[in-house]
């Protein structure tokens, strides 16, 4: 077999494995740049207070929500109430509304049920950021 033959081989086979390596490179590096300064919204929030209420014995938890956003939008928030030792008690799942950049906002997260055990802790399960701006007018 002559020479450029095997030469032409090798370059084929190489271009069939390197192209789709080269493809999936070329792609990881856009979406880092992309999402290089991308925030999570739950770095936004945090509990101001948490007890259970006197009267009514249901669990509340005060939240604080500083938008760190580049655009107004809304603040879907999950928050678990848990016993002194981590085990579940309730779900709660509040929002504080058309929170501007840089505006902090508060919410409260009241249990449904009375909680007769004993210590609470509420946690910031899940912290989702929906912007209530129109697209193209947000500043820069």
């Amino acid at each position: 077999m002559p020479r450029w033959v095997i030469v032409l081989l090798v370059v084929v086979g190489a271009s069939v494995v390197l192209a789709p390596v080269g493809l999936l490179v070329g792609f990881m590096y856009v979406y880092g740049e992309n999402h290089a300064d991308m925030r999570d919204p739950a770095e936004d929030v945090s509990v101001a207070r948490c007890a259970v209420d006197p009267v009514t014995r249901r669990p509340v938890a005060e939240l604080t929500v500083t938008s760190q956003a580049a655009r107004t939008g809304t603040y879907h928030l999950m928050i678990d109430f848990q016993d002194r030792d981590g085990r579940f008690v309730e779900t709660v799942r509040p929002a504080v509304e058309d929170l501007a950049p840089g505006a902090t906002g508060r919410a409260a997260a009241v249990g449904r049920w009375p909680y007769e055990g004993v210590g609470l802790r509420c946690v910031v399960m899940e912290a989702r950021f929906a912007s209530t701006e129109p697209v193209g007018t947000a500043s820069p």
